[in-house]
């Protein structure tokens, strides 16, 4: 399992990374063309735009998993255990359903826009909404798997902490500091 999830991550950092090169090739293609030869790429800006939503979503994904979004880090650390594992438990609930209202919004707007063409790209604008579909479904399973986690006894009182908040000796740091000044 440790195995797959390497993997999965790997790929979903190779498509945050190859869509942001994509971007970057595209605009800066089509300025160079605008400038120089009085011409640019038809398709930079639809494709511009659906590589940066995706970006986005999977970028998302990447911070869900490595637990690296913003959090109330200082508070959940002097909470005892029990009351820890309830916030744990309350802030996946909620996080649940948001998602849920992400995925069944995203659903059905793909299938509204299946048939509709971006005249800029030619292409489905339902993939637009299909990055916010597959979002809300892989971080759905990863909650859900969070939770039973949580529930079965597998978490350690480290994973019960879920963000990337600031340090306190770095808190502690900074207001020396300022003292000092």
């Amino acid at each position: 399992m440790a195995a797959f999830r390497k993997i999965y991550l790997a790929l979903l950092r190779w498509i945050v990374i190859v869509c942001m090169f994509g971007m970057l090739f595209l605009i800066f293609a089509n300025v160079v063309l605008r400038y120089a030869f009085n011409t640019g790429i038809y398709l930079s800006e639809g494709l511009s735009g659906l590589m940066y939503v995706w970006m986005t979503f999977v970028g998302a994904l990447l911070v869900l998993y490595e637990r690296g979004h913003i959090g109330v880090e200082m508070l959940v650390r002097r909470l005892p255990v029990p009351l820890r594992k309830l916030a744990f438990a309350v802030t996946h609930v909620v996080m649940l359903y948001v998602t849920g209202l992400l995925l069944t919004g995203s659903w059905q707007q793909m299938v509204i826009n299946l048939h509709v063409v971006s005249p800029a790209t030619r292409l489905p604008i339902a993939l637009m909404y299909a990055a916010g579909v597959i979002f809300a479904a892989a971080s759905a399973l990863f909650l859900i798997s969070q939770l039973i986690a949580l529930l079965t006894g597998r978490l350690s009182d480290a994973d019960l902490i879920v963000a990337a908040g600031e340090d306190e000796d770095e808190t502690a740091r900074l207001l020396a500091d300022e003292v000092h000044k």
